[in-house]
């Protein structure tokens, strides 16, 4: 352990932690030895072992189920696609425990300063569960496609309650706008969903219904890391965007990617140095394909919800 110029400690703290503070891995003994120098022991070291406590300099990743996720570090939180509610004999989904303590608040579901919704099919979105989390929560802004924010408007108990807090920017195919939103810097895409044929090339008025499904694709920051999330867009057919966005710390290989090639677009092209795997399927279908078989010893897995992961840079002791 070393002291930094304002006499905080360096300390080896956990890399990743569960939703229970009692099973993180903390190196306790430098703790105590700081504190107990400082005179603070019995303190400290009961706030450590009771609350919820991020490791300094990172950005934690919490799993939610499917394809949600809640990004953040000391100052920012981004909530990404938390309220699917169907097709639950198919995908992970959020459990009724934790779509209440997301729209109740609880930490680290507090202070939420970005509520991104992809798209709007069910396992991504339930407009009754986003308008209640609205209103708990004034502060916070959404970002959604206007297909979504059309049926919120038609579904809704209450919309105009919430309807100063939504943002729904209008984009074609490919186009892309740049927002700041709470203070956080966000790029919205629109992204082809699915793969069942490259429309690239295939006017808007001969797309099927389901190709019609605006799906919005995020890079946004959290610290000094970016992240890309793109819902239910395929890497494969969407080499436009792709080749638009740069570099970033964090992927998401998904339910229409998983291969290899899709894994390299990551790697290789937008230079991922963290890979996380979600829209798994319970029955277990992606490792029916021996392309993905091969990919998945090298992504991020959470094997449950409300497991949470810290990713930082290593501090020198």
């Amino acid at each position: 352990m070393e002291l930094t110029g304002n006499n905080y400690p360096r300390f080896n703290v956990f890399e990743s932690r569960s939703s229970s503070p009692a099973l993180w891995r903390i190196n306790m003994k430098q703790v105590k030895d700081y504190y107990l120098l400082h005179g603070f022991a019995v303190l400290v070291l009961a706030s450590l072992l009771g609350c919820a406590t991020q490791a300094p300099h990172a950005t934690s990743v919490t799993y939610l189920g499917n394809c949600g996720f809640l990004y953040a570090n000391e100052k920012d939180k981004v909530l990404v696609d938390p309220f699917g509610t169907e097709y639950g004999n198919f995908f992970h989904l959020p459990s009724s425990n934790t779509l209440s303590q997301v729209n109740r608040s609880r930490p680290p579901f507090d202070g939420i300063d970005l509520l991104l919704i992809t798209h709007i099919h069910g396992d991504h979105y339930t407009p009754s569960l986003v308008e209640e989390f609205l209103k708990n929560n004034s502060n916070t802004r959404a970002v959604l496609p206007p297909q979504v924010l059309k049926d919120m408007q038609k579904k809704c108990g209450d919309f105009t309650k919430i309807s100063a807090q939504i943002i729904s920017p209008e984009l074609k195919m490919n186009e892309s706008r740049k927002l700041r939103v709470n203070d956080v810097e966000l790029t919205v895409v629109r992204m082809q969903h699915g793969a069942r044929r490259d429309i690239s090339k295939v006017p808007s008025s001969e797309y099927t219904e389901y190709e019609k499904t605006e799906n919005y694709g995020y890079i946004f920051t959290i610290g000094k890391k970016k992240v890309f999330h793109q819902g239910d867009g395929c890497l494969k057919l969407n080499e436009e965007v792709i080749n638009a966005i740069g570099d970033v710390d964090f992927g998401h290989l998904s339910f229409f990617d998983w291969d290899v090639t899709s894994f390299d677009i990551l790697k290789n092209k937008l230079h991922a140095n963290w890979v996380i795997f979600m829209h798994g399927t319970i029955p277990g279908e992606e490792f029916k394909r021996e392309a993905f078989k091969e990919t998945y010893p090298k992504l991020i897995k959470f094997e449950k919800e409300l497991d949470c992961k810290d990713f930082r840079e290593r501090l020198a002791l």
